[in-house]
């Protein structure tokens, strides 16, 4: 993919998260967002992206400097502790699950690979809104290779076995977007590749809780039909349906945020597959002009585009 376009995904979950941040968590149909807005669930205005795109920067920054696990979560908590790496220097919306984490590298100076709760209850979306950027850094890597790197960047927050197959059904999704296959055709793709997964690690015995996106007719599923919780399965399936049911970029983005819940992450996490689904589209340029701090996105995002792009 080239540079550009690499670039555009960025820029569009970035804007799909600062999109989503004024409804995050209302219910469903009590409101309806058609453009960039500010306050309603958090006290930030207009163009505030949230930790989806902080924890991303963080990643990014870390890949360009070649840095170790413990490099991330010090970046990780410079962001949650300083709001370093935020549109304004303020943090908010800082997920459980991830603070957990921040706090045991840097409180309890747990090893960065030990850091991730690994509870059966921890299986947040917290390193799924972040993780998207590691299709391009292992787009020509075989698939062991895939997984063992997805493993290690998912259990620095999130441990548990659950979160791991999630990032890794994701980024996969993202893979064969990337070889130009449609995103039905990456869902076959991927199903055929979980059946590679050792089925004596927990790994494996975690598939089937994502089964429902593998059995054909996922995207014939009805509105009420799609969850949208912060749970890592929920959300994969709502970014998921979002991509498979729209018809261009800007209505895929909209129809994220407006299914009510935890849709800033979901919006981010559907982003890139709608990015790559459309890739002769862009973000609209007045969304991407609303955004605070674009110099800072553009500080980490252009050079990232720039090393991974064709």
């Amino acid at each position: 993919m080239k540079s550009a376009q690499i670039l555009t995904v960025l820029r569009t979950a970035a804007v799909a998260d600062a999109l989503g941040v004024p409804a995050e968590m209302k219910p469903r149909g009590s409101y309806q967002l058609t453009g960039m807005t500010g306050y309603g669930s958090w006290p930030q205005p207009a163009g505030s992206w949230s930790d989806d795109t902080s924890m991303t920067l963080c990643l990014l920054q870390n890949i360009l400097e070649a840095g170790s696990d413990e490099d991330l979560l010090d970046k990780f908590e410079h962001y949650m502790m300083f709001g370093e790496w935020t549109p304004r220097g303020i943090t908010f919306d800082v997920g459980r699950t991830c603070a957990h984490a921040v706090r045991q590298h840097a409180i309890n100076h747990v090893p960065a690979q030990q850091c991730g709760d690994a509870a059966e209850n921890a299986n947040g979306n917290g390193a799924l809104m972040r993780i998207a950027p590691l299709a391009f850094v292992l787009a020509k890597q075989p698939v062991a290779e895939r997984f063992a790197t997805t493993k290690a960047y998912t259990t620095v927050t999130h441990g548990h076995p659950r979160a791991v197959v999630g990032s890794f059904i994701y980024l996969e999704l993202l893979h064969e977007l990337l070889a130009g296959q449609d995103l039905m055709t990456a869902l076959t793709t991927v199903k055929a590749t979980l059946t590679g997964l050792n089925p004596a690690t927990a790994f494996a015995a975690e598939v089937p809780a994502y089964q429902r996106l593998f059995t054909g007719n996922f995207q014939n599923c009805q509105l009420d039909d799609i969850h949208t919780s912060a749970y890592v399965v929920d959300t994969l399936e709502a970014a998921v349906w979002v991509a498979l049911t729209a018809t261009d970029l800007r209505s895929g983005l909209l129809r994220a945020v407006n299914l009510g819940g935890d849709v800033d992450t979901i919006a981010t996490v559907a982003a890139p597959l709608l990015a790559m689904s459309y890739p002769e589209q862009t973000v609209p340029a007045e969304w991407w002009q609303a955004m605070i701090n674009r110099p800072l996105l553009d500080q980490v995002m252009v050079p990232f585009a720039q090393r991974f792009g064709d």
